[in-house]
């Protein structure tokens, strides 16, 4: 049987309906997390008084309130810090609306893998929600969107492989080696949302880890995932900001590291065209922000 230490990380803002669901599945797991850490970014929804009472009831859940709404980001890089209080052999990272399977944790444990292992998720409906990529392109000019491929595309139910690679991940259920984090560190937290689960994955790959989808690790979405964001909203700008840093970053030539520049000029254009200045000014303030990634502070949404 696995000894290994688990220590888990959920990060919540204002989803107490949702994050009684996920510690729920968390407290039934056929294999026991050793620490369930609680980071609420500051919610205002009855989050805390709902944790604490749990906390007396479980010793094992600890509760920890940040202050402020660091965003994902900053809430894993805040849970990161608390965990490394603890001993532990794996992190295993959940956002507020994901519910794993039972046996979701022991079955990737059963992998033995040194690196990253995702598992698999679904909609609420049973069809499949794995958006994370096989392939994400980093090395061509011509390719607007680096996500070649993704789970979704190649997943097979029937099929008897207990893994596919995949190149990204989303913070929702990846179980992480205590090695990768030694080696890397923790997420960034200037990245407030969006994009900062791919950065940890790039630096996972680029330090010579590899990253396993489980097949036969299941958890369920409790939202729908909408990919289409409006760009004319706070969420438009920290999407390209953070996406124009990622190019910057780790495009893997000139021509790559330059596609920021000219998505933004297209952007511009239309925006000019249309005679949408708001977009305008969303879209010209994240490319100069992108190259530090800052600004975060201008364009968080304030506290409900």
């Amino acid at each position: 049987m696995n000894k290994s230490d688990v220590v888990v990380i959920v990060v919540t803002y204002n989803r107490k309906e949702l994050l009684v669901v996920t510690i729920d599945a968390l407290l039934k797991q056929t294999f026991q997390p050793k620490k369930i850490i609680i980071v609420d970014n500051n919610s205002s929804d009855g989050t805390e008084v709902f944790v604490k009472s749990l906390v007396n009831k479980h010793s094992h859940i600890v509760y920890h309130n940040t202050g402020d709404n660091l965003g994902g980001a900053g809430g894993f890089h805040y849970g990161f810090n608390v965990a490394a209080k603890y001993h532990y052999d794996y992190l295993w990272l959940m956002d507020d609306d994901l519910e794993p399977s039972v046996d979701c944790l022991q079955t990737m444990l059963a992998l033995q893998h040194e690196g990253i292992i995702q598992p698999i998720r679904f909609n609420l409906d049973g069809s499949c929600a794995e958006l994370s990529p096989i392939k994400y392109d980093l090395d061509s000019v011509f390719r607007l969107n680096p996500k070649n491929s993704c789970v979704l595309d190649v997943y097979n139910p029937e099929c008897s492989d207990d893994y596919i690679e995949i190149e990204g991940i989303p913070f929702e259920g990846p179980l992480i080696s205590r090695s990768v984090v030694e080696k890397i560190g923790m997420p960034n937290p200037d990245f407030f949302i969006f994009y900062d689960d791919l950065d940890y994955a790039i630096r996972a790959r680029n330090a010579g880890f590899t990253i396993k989808c489980s097949t036969k690790a299941k958890a369920t979405r409790l939202l729908v995932n909408n990919q289409t964001n409006d760009l004319r909203s706070w969420k438009g700008y920290f999407m390209l900001r953070n996406l124009f840093y990622i190019h910057y970053q780790y495009g893997s030539n000139a021509f790559v590291k330059f596609k920021p520049f000219v998505i933004a000029c297209g952007y511009l254009l239309r925006c000019l065209l249309v005679g949408d200045f708001k977009q305008c000014k969303i879209t010209w303030n994240a490319f100069l922000d992108s190259f530090a990634l800052k600004n975060s502070s201008l364009y968080k949404p304030k506290s409900k």
